[in-house]
């Protein structure tokens, strides 16, 4: 069960970090763009990727760190472990 669980929470760290990443990546597409663009259009553009688009990926980004943490805490240990053969 706990294998299962800590499966689940793996997977849903990287699907959460993965989308968190496209998006900032698409977020700055759309920066780029409107910067180019220039005017009313780019400016409008640029405020739909900050006030709509943006908080999406914020707040996959939690999640992603949430659920690494609760792998983290749940394995018992983390990158920074260190075994007494090393």
């Amino acid at each position: 069960m706990r294998e299962s669980i800590m499966k689940f929470v793996q997977n849903l760290f990287s699907i959460a970090t993965l989308i968190a990443v496209l998006g900032g990546a698409a977020v700055f597409t759309m920066f780029l763009v409107g910067i180019i663009i220039g005017g009313d259009s780019g400016t409008s553009l640029a405020v739909n990727a900050k006030g709509i688009v943006m908080p999406y990926f914020i707040r996959c980004a939690a999640v992603a760190v949430l659920a690494g943490l609760i792998h983290y805490y749940a394995s018992g240990e983390h990158a920074l472990t260190m075994d007494e053969g090393d």
